[in-house]
């Protein structure tokens, strides 16, 4: 059977990503701002698989067509060294998930578990984000349902900053990683996904906003994971933050999965197929080294990161190898 995503799989395995930095980053922004974020990050999502769809290839070998053979090895190069540092940040996260300590090999645990999924290729790994993903949908739904009780009408009023926007739309790119994986015209088209991939991230940051207070919600590192814990059901259902640890650690376990199979195709183009068959593994045992780095590096790292990597950089890639495809 061939290693090819369906346009299904696709949009179950982009919306799990897109829950991490829903949750963990996004969550205690200004929700109105947040949402034209990823709304906007969602319409570039959307322009990029459209462009993806009609050229029937994957991102890696339209950079061979826009740059040229070395140009795209280069670029593909750098791709790989950002997918690695970005691989290290999201296992780091998993310190955060949990509200004990875990300490040093933490992030061990979801990099061993994204290895495990991706070893069998992108296809298997799909496969395991889909049942993910309804996993995710169950927990984040009982979360929202029991919070709707604790909203305040006078807290839903919108607040933050611009640069709650900005944030929102860089991280919200993180779905375009999907484009290293598709091809042959694979790629999703415009539907429930796409509207759902524009407004959660939003919604997420005014149940906290709307629950805690806009005041509280801003000085908090993790307002979600606050929320949670002061959440119940007929004060029979408690401790509603083991939920949202769940629900985030399988974030991760997807968001890793995903990063782990596009550094591996990236890899295999960059490198040739005789890399080796280990790649993956190797990958996650780098990405574990570098996670104690890049504990400390500042938001701005992530933001101009993302918007490069996943925003600029596809952009140009398509846009370029689509003009050359015409002219010939």
């Amino acid at each position: 059977m061939q290693d090819k995503l369906t346009p299904r799989q696709s949009r179950a395995w982009g919306l799990c990503a897109l829950s991490v930095p829903a949750a963990m980053a996004l969550a205690g922004r200004g929700w109105l701002w947040v949402l034209a974020g990823s709304a906007a990050a969602g319409g570039i999502v959307l322009f990029l698989q459209t462009l993806q769809r009609r050229s029937g290839q994957s991102l890696l070998e339209q950079m061979a067509r826009a740059f040229g053979q070395h140009g795209g090895r280069l670029l593909g190069a750098a791709v790989c060294l950002w997918l690695l540092l970005a691989a290290s940040g999201a296992a780091a996260a998993s310190q955060i998930a949990f509200e004990d300590d875990l300490g040093p090999l933490a992030p061990a645990v979801p990099l061993l578990l994204a290895a495990l999924a991706s070893r069998k290729g992108q296809a298997a790994a799909a496969r395991v984000s889909g049942v993910l993903a309804l996993c995710l949908a169950l927990l984040y739904s009982i979360i929202a349902l029991a919070s709707l009780r604790h909203v305040q009408a006078a807290w839903c009023r919108p607040w933050g900053s611009a640069a709650d926007a900005g944030l929102s739309l860089c991280l919200c790119l993180t779905p375009a990683c999907l484009l290293f994986l598709d091809g042959d015209g694979q790629t999703p088209r415009p539907g429930w996904s796409a509207l759902a991939a524009a407004v959660l991230p939003g919604v997420a940051a005014l149940l906290c906003s709307a629950c805690l207070s806009p005041a509280w919600t801003a000085q908090l590192p993790q307002p979600l994971y606050t929320l949670t814990k002061s959440l119940s059901v007929l004060s029979v259902m408690q401790r509603f933050e083991l939920l949202l640890s769940t629900a985030q650690l399988l974030g991760l376990v997807s968001l890793l999965t995903l990063l782990v199979c596009a550094a591996a195709r990236t890899a295999e183009v960059c490198l040739g197929a005789g890399w080796g068959e280990k790649r993956e593994g190797v990958f996650c045992l780098l990405a574990f080294g570098v996670s104690f780095l890049t504990q400390r590096l500042p938001m701005a790292v992530w933001v101009v990161g993302a918007a490069t990597f996943w925003g600029v950089i596809p952009i140009l890639t398509q846009v370029i190898g689509n003009i050359k495809k015409n002219e010939k």
